[in-house]
């Protein structure tokens, strides 16, 4: 049986590596590999967030290269201090996270709770990250509004530099 402690040693790694952006291959390493995992990541305002829900190593493997492909992660926080539940091997969390995109560079932040589960070997099976702020700005939902760009027309000129006519 594992202490308090020992789920708050898990979890406190964890975050640090998520909050150092860590990629994926490395974030692996916190989850199980001899128990079925789950991670899902939804707006708290979501009807039915276990359509979301995704299972198995290479799921998780794809939610981070997801995050890290198009953005990355700054001024990841604790809002409060972790609860836990022994029995049931279990963590939560309140955090913050500064998203920015890697095309735009745009930014946001978004509130979430995490929900973590533990295997006997203290490595995630359960990964439920629920976004308490607006549900645009859920990581899982995002979208990099651009600014309306004018496209510049170039038109067509012969050698003389005088315009070419196109149509009769």
């Amino acid at each position: 049986m594992f202490s308090e402690q020992d789920l708050l040693e898990a979890t406190k790694t964890f975050f640090a590596a998520f909050a150092e952006d860590s990629n994926s291959l490395f974030l692996l390493q916190y989850f199980s590999t001899t128990k079925p995992v789950i991670i899902q990541h939804a707006p708290a305002t979501c009807p039915r967030p276990q359509t979301s829900r995704l299972a198995g190593i290479a799921a998780v493997r794809s939610y981070f290269d997801l995050l890290s492909t198009y953005f990355s992660r700054s001024k990841v926080q604790l809002q409060e201090l972790p609860q836990v539940d022994v029995e049931a091997r279990r963590v939560e969390l309140e955090a913050s996270a500064v998203w920015k995109w890697k095309t735009s560079g745009r930014s946001w932040t978004e509130d979430f709770s995490w929900a973590l589960e533990y295997d006997e070997k203290l490595k995630i099976t359960s990964f439920i990250v629920t976004t308490t702020s607006e549900p645009t700005t859920c990581a899982m939902r995002a979208v990099d509004r651009a600014p309306v760009t004018h496209t510049k027309v170039v038109l067509p000129v012969n050698y003389q530099g005088s315009l070419v006519k196109l149509v009769e």
